[in-house]
């Protein structure tokens, strides 16, 4: 038989459902953010249109057997400054700021031409995808009116205090297989292996002194604290079948990605909810009080790619060649990352308590369908130096707290509500024995829908001393030099 305090219980969900869910600032909701992709160009063999370079390794395994060559190693580095700023984070002028510098290994790769009826080229690649790497913390202390005059007269002191990062990155190695059936034609497939690590927390607490005549050294205090963290790497795998058409100065690439295949992950849960002398009425003698702690270990982990279909289109004009892209995303519909099991969380352990375990500690997300497009040129500026530059959109694909209606729907790991826009402005130097690849990589975007976490400004029982939340600003800005250098073996 269940047994619980049906008070103790109402007023637990009443906080829950106001309690907001744990949502991280950084470049992880958009498909398109990589350099070396349909919509890349700068990034060596970062298109699926025939570019006329020779014996690269191509994101569309079709054109490694356009221009074969015995051997070649590409090996490519980004210098990359990453800056985040949300207005009003957590409050007017409390903004949550995060940037910093990194020096990324993009890519190691190489191709090996096979002698034959036919041209066949194998294909071998390592690239290091940056997700996203976001720390941020901020803190409010001063007089404010927070509690209730009926028990606590005048302001309050009250401390609020947020922290918050979230550190995403993908390593990727693959093999390809490219054969070019004739003049015009060649087909190519890669598989990919992927491992996705990331490093995710949140945690933030509000207190407030409960004014008191009877005590003045030692006031008794209302206190909401709150912390969720989550470590897991994840190994999928995927398959990308590509093929490319030729005729005079048109050239045609189409690409169709799988969706991924589920390997291997491992995560880690830690989550601590505290809830102390909260008046969650003002003006009766209900009084909330919450311990929730808990750890998992071992927990198995599923992440999803949906399937993608892209299209490019290439044309030659003089010494040039201008391309277009566009890449078309499949709906994810909502599933676990990172399921939790139904154990003690909030105590006392009870089986109603334990049932609330899930929805509290689960790490789930779910996608909207998307298209992104790129438009980029290619020109020949003397016979050594070809010049770079291209443009692409990277519309966001989360689609978590709009369709998701549920008071328990989790943690999620995206939290970019706005689309991103890449520019790429280079060179390649071609020399006897390789080609230098140099260039600028710029990327903004922003939002005026950017929702709190919290709202230091106006904490008060209504709202379990989280404040009013609302929307504010949110911009992302990204500055790159990208070095890469091709070697012909």
């Amino acid at each position: 038989m269940i047994r619980f305090n049906p008070i103790f219980f109402c007023s637990l969900i009443c906080f829950l459902t106001a309690f907001p869910h744990a949502r991280l600032f950084a470049q992880d909701a958009n498909y398109w953010h990589s350099s070396f992709g349909p919509g890349g160009l700068l990034t060596p063999g970062a298109t699926i249109v025939n570019d006329r370079d020779s014996g690269l390794y191509y994101y569309n395994p079709a054109l490694t057997a356009l221009h074969p060559k015995n051997s070649v190693s590409i090996s490519t580095s980004l210098y990359q400054l990453n800056s985040y700023n949300i207005r009003d984070g957590v409050g007017a002028g409390e903004n949550l700021k995060s940037s910093g510098l990194q020096i990324i290994p993009v890519m190691v790769s190489g191709n090996i031409f096979l002698k034959g009826k036919k041209t066949i080229t194998l294909g071998y690649s390592l690239v290091h995808d940056p997700v996203s790497n976001y720390k941020v913390t901020q803190r409010q202390d001063k007089k404010m009116n927070v509690l209730d005059d009926s028990y606590s007269p005048g302001d309050e002191d009250f401390v609020g205090q947020y922290t918050a990062h979230n550190n995403v990155s993908n390593t990727l190695g693959s093999g390809s297989l490219g054969i070019k059936l004739n003049d015009n034609w060649a087909i190519g497939i890669i598989a990919e292996a992927q491992l996705r690590s990331q490093d995710y927390l949140e945690q933030y607490s509000s207190r407030a002194l409960i004014n008191s005549t009877d005590t003045q050294n030692l006031l008794p205090m209302t206190n909401v604290e709150s912390s969720y963290q989550i470590s897991y790497w994840n190994v999928g795998l995927q398959f990308k079948f590509g093929t490319s058409y030729e005729n005079g100065p048109h050239h045609l690439g189409l690409l169709i990605s799988t969706p991924r295949v589920n390997i291997k992950g491992n995560a880690t849960i830690t989550n601590d909810l505290i809830i102390n002398d909260l008046h969650p009425v003002p003006g009766t003698a209900l009084l909330l009080n919450v311990l929730g702690n808990g750890r998992q270990t071992g927990l198995p982990v599923l992440y999803k790619d949906p399937f993608s279909i892209a299209l490019g289109y290439g044309l030659d004009f003089g010494q040039g060649e201008i391309f277009v892209t566009g890449e078309y995303f499949a709906k994810v519909g909502r599933y676990n990352i990172v399921s939790p099991q139904n154990t003690t969380f909030v105590r006392p352990s009870t089986e109603a308590n334990n049932s609330l375990t899930n929805e509290l500690m689960q790490f789930n997300e779910q996608r909207k369908s998307v298209t992104n497009f790129s438009i980029g040129i290619k020109r020949e500026l003397t016979p050594v130096l070809v010049g770079y530059a291209s443009l692409r959109t990277d519309f966001n694909y989360d689609d978590n707290g709009v369709t998701v209606n549920s008071e328990f729907n989790g943690h999620h790991p995206n939290i970019t509500n706005w689309n991103t826009y890449h520019g790429q402005f280079g060179f390649n130097v071609r020399r006897r024995k390789g080609n230098l690849h140099a260039g600028l990589l710029l990327s903004y975007g922003a939002t005026n829908s950017f929702v709190q976490p919290l709202n230091f400004d106006t904490p008060n029982e209504d709202n379990q001393l989280q404040g009013n939340i609302r929307t504010t600003t949110a911009k992302y800005f990204s500055a790159g030099l990208l070095l890469g250098y091709i070697f012909n073996l």
